[in-house]
């Protein structure tokens, strides 16, 4: 296996002229690479994508590795949270001119003069897709301060619906206007 370290925050592979065989390549991911994709909800990240690439007459197989951590807002306390990211991704490439073979979606193609491969796009989207879905501080974790006032507006809205008062209720209006129609 032929080792090729890069540390090119393109992330772009040249495979114009690369030999059949296996390559490896190491791109370090931080918080800016998300920020140039308007990423508003990955404050920042130190993440570390290997990609072994196997090369073969009119295919490429990268298999990538992901491992680290982004910093996202909880979505409980808004405090900065710290997930730990590590999960592998494949991408299948065929080389083939473009009116030859449709795109699918099993494997991306590739026209056999492009001279490099831009990868910024397959890692962004893997990161996304791998981030749980609720963001949220294990129990006990959470900014405390934040808590505290969420439980506060929870009692305040609770109060007003015993006293039979729907007016912090977000659905009184509702109400009261389905009472009107009848």
């Amino acid at each position: 296996m032929r080792e090729q370290q890069v540390e090119n925050k393109n992330f772009i592979i040249q495979i114009k002229g690369l030999k059949i065989g296996k390559y490896e390549y190491d791109f370090p991911v931080d918080g800016a690479f998300f920020r140039e994709f308007e990423n508003t909800q990955i404050l920042d990240a130190s993440l570390d994508v290997k990609i072994v690439l196997e090369r073969g007459g009119g295919w490429m197989n990268l298999v990538s590795s992901i491992k680290g951590t982004v910093t996202v807002e909880c979505d409980r306390c808004l405090d900065d949270l710290n997930l730990p990211v590590d999960f592998s991704a494949n991408l299948a490439v065929k080389f083939a001119k473009s009116d030859e073979d449709p795109q699918s979606d099993e494997f991306l193609v590739v026209d056999p003069s492009d001279g490099e491969l831009d990868l910024s796009q397959f890692i962004y989207d893997y990161v996304c897709v791998n981030l749980p879905l609720q963001k949220v501080h294990e129990e006990g974790e959470c900014n405390p301060q934040m808590i505290a006032k969420l439980s506060g507006m929870d009692a305040e809205n609770n109060i007003g619906q015993e006293s039979g008062n729907e007016t912090n209720s977000p659905f009184g209006a509702l109400g009261e206007l389905l009472k009107n129609m009848k």
